[in-house]
């Protein structure tokens, strides 16, 4: 076969071969889904899926009985199955256009689901291609519908406002543990260490009432459920969250209230900076496990005037309160863990680390040990950064 017509024979396959779209998967045939809600019906049996889909013609109005229609910039969708993955194909049933998933930032787990066990919703998640790992994984107290229904301020969906208040808290407080479903299935997988996820709760129903004036938070992120294996067995407070940050030394940014050492008025001290240092020793079936926590922080408000900062004893005197607050926080997270019986502290994994051998004979009864173990917690703060505004304004 001659050149020339050899190389445009392969040209004409390489046009073909690029042309169109093979599996009609272009965009005006997709529906984008940016939420999925999870949960179980004991009274039926069945998995119930509640997604979110962006829509495209949100931000258009439309006329309808001479009047104009503002459409919402989402569309809420659910179906039921004897399986998560069935529920999900089922919503196929029920839409125009064919659902796509790798922008779903969010995955919301009904508490009924929560504690039958989430191991089915891990699977599908893993297993399917489309279903990315770095979804938020989050626990709600009320209603799935409700939650990706509400209309959050300054957001175009739900969606968007749980993904960036969750992100939000993450880099400043420390009473919202914000994970991706990784996390959860690796913690899963890890022996030693029991998984937590946030958690969602107070849920406002939608109004529409056109006099609101929106000062009700749609959803309250604070706080988490705590699980043994895939089974929601409780729910733990912000000063527990809070504790599980300081061990964990993922504390990015803290405030904290202190009682004032001049006359026990409390002041706000935020911490900025902070590290952990975990030590197990383990004689026989007793665990004690130090915990060093190291921390920098810089006093931000001060109500009554006096020089706490270039005073020595009373800048002593701060430091060991707020080491104190961070110390109650640990004491408290280990206190409800262990009355809970769940690890989510990671301790038994910390163990399984450091001292492996004495880990093969702690594990197989790490349930009895686990509630009588002794934490040793050492917080030492340094506050520094004082600035120019070294003592509350002075009223003459």
């Amino acid at each position: 076969m001659p050149i020339p017509r050899r190389m445009f024979i392969i040209f004409f396959l390489i046009v073909f071969l690029l042309t169109g779209c093979w599996n009609r998967r272009d965009p005006e045939l997709l529906g984008f889904v940016i939420a999925t809600g999870f949960d179980y019906d004991p009274k039926t049996g069945l998995y119930q899926i509640v997604i979110q889909v962006a829509n495209p013609l949100g931000s258009t109005s439309q006329e309808q009985g001479g009047g104009s229609v503002d459409k919402k910039p989402f569309w809420i969708v659910e179906a039921l199955g004897h399986t998560p993955y069935e529920a999900r194909e089922n919503l196929a049933l029920k839409s125009s256009v064919e659902f796509f998933w790798a922008h779903n930032s969010i995955l919301a787990i009904g508490e009924n689901l929560a504690r039958r066990g989430i191991l089915p919703i891990l699977d599908l998640f893993e297993r399917e291609r489309q279903l990315r790992i770095i979804t938020r994984p989050m626990v709600v107290e009320g209603d799935l519908r409700t939650l990706l229904e509400a209309e959050f301020p300054l957001e175009e969906s739900s969606s968007r406002g749980l993904w960036r208040q969750a992100t939000t808290m993450m880099f400043e407080r420390t009473r919202y543990p914000s994970t991706v479903l990784r996390e959860t299935i690796i913690n899963l997988a890890r022996p030693g260490v029991d998984i937590m996820i946030g958690r969602v709760g107070n849920i406002a129903p939608k109004t529409d009432d056109s006099t609101s004036t929106g000062t009700t938070p749609p959803a309250e992120l604070a706080g988490a459920a705590v699980f043994r294996k895939d089974h929601m067995i409780g729910w733990i407070g912000e000063r527990e969250v809070a504790g599980w940050h300081w061990v964990q030394g993922r504390a990015h940014r803290a405030t904290l209230i202190v009682m004032s050492p001049l006359d026990r008025s409390p002041l706000s001290v935020e911490v900025h900076r902070s590290h952990a240092k975990i030590v197990p020793r383990v004689q026989g079936d007793e665990v004690t496990i130090t915990v060093k926590i190291h921390a920098r922080g810089r006093m931000q408000e001060q109500i009554t005037p006096g020089d706490l900062v270039d005073i020595k004893e009373r800048h002593a005197s701060l430091e060991r309160r707020t080491a104190a607050v961070i110390e109650n926080d640990v004491e408290m997270a280990l206190k409800r863990a262990q009355e809970l019986n769940s690890d989510y502290l990671g301790l038994g994994n910390l163990i399984y680390r450091k001292l492996p051998r004495e880990w093969e004979l702690l594990e197989p009864k790490w349930e009895e040990v686990f509630p009588t173990l002794a934490l040793d917690i050492q917080a030492q703060v340094d506050i520094v950064r004082a600035g120019l505004v070294t003592s509350a304004p002075t009223i003459k």
